[in-house]
């Protein structure tokens, strides 16, 4: 079985900047430095390390590609690394780099450019429960108290003990998520991930309860947290450098 990664990294950071979309490509939070290295790569980085996944693909806007290109040619990839051009909605973009892998590929691994803290267990747990589910998607239950609210005012408080937040990786069989966008594209729907799509076209997801450290970097406040866990991950490296030696 051949497994793909696909990792959409084509949004235009409009959250993230207070100023809009930002013009030049290093001022996006996806190619930002995040310590040393630009959070693409070191989000890549993992799934370079995982033994499960054969092919990658990296997909951005159009005016990315050439800063993309000169950085791989500086670093050496022991894996298939590949470009493909993002569309104006994520689904478009997921669905640009699955053309790119699905010749070769029977599940493909979507994972979020800007969630630099997936772990090697989440790729090889959703990837083994595709034998028996149409894919598998990594969530968190809810802890939080959930209102509805209509007008500016609280209309209910919603059950959260079947409440979960979807996160990445979503992995899936490579036949189903292309059934999924296919059924969207003729329906006219747009979802804010593959596993929606998948969903709605009647397909089965397992669930793998990820971690609350699995943060979606989308704020200024959210790329602060992201430079506290990695200054806080260094320490326990360095502690444990010393201890050994």
């Amino acid at each position: 079985m051949r497994i793909s990664a696909v990792i959409p990294a084509a949004g235009k950071s409009l959250r993230f900047s207070s100023g809009g979309n930002s013009s030049h490509v290093t001022q996006r939070k996806q190619f930002r430095s995040l310590l040393s290295e630009p959070l693409i790569f070191t989000t890549l980085q993992l799934f370079l390390d995982s033994e499960r996944i054969d092919t990658i693909v990296l997909v951005a806007q159009e005016d990315a590609l050439n800063w993309l290109e000169n950085q791989m040619e500086e670093r050496h990839f022991e894996k298939e690394v590949r470009l493909a051009v993002g569309g104006e909605r994520r689904q478009d973009s997921v669905r640009n780099g699955l053309d790119v892998v699905a010749p070769s590929s029977d599940v493909v691994v979507v994972h979020d450019a800007v969630r630099p803290f997936v772990e090697q267990r989440w790729i090889e747990e959703t990837v083994r429960l595709c034998s028996d589910y149409d894919g598998a998607i990594v969530a968190v239950p809810v802890k939080d108290t959930l209102k509805q609210v209509s007008g500016g005012s609280v209309t209910s408080t919603i059950d959260r003990s079947e409440v979960w937040q979807a996160q990445t990786p979503q992995t899936f069989n490579v036949d189903v998520l292309f059934s999924a966008f296919d059924s969207a594209e003729e329906q006219g729907v747009e979802a804010t991930d593959e596993a929606q799509l998948v969903e709605m076209n009647g397909g089965r997801l397992a669930i793998v309860e990820g971690s609350r450290r699995n943060i979606k970097i989308t704020t200024q406040e959210d790329w602060e947290v992201a430079q506290a866990i990695y200054e806080r991950k260094l320490i326990i490296v360095d502690r444990k450098s010393i201890e050994e030696n």
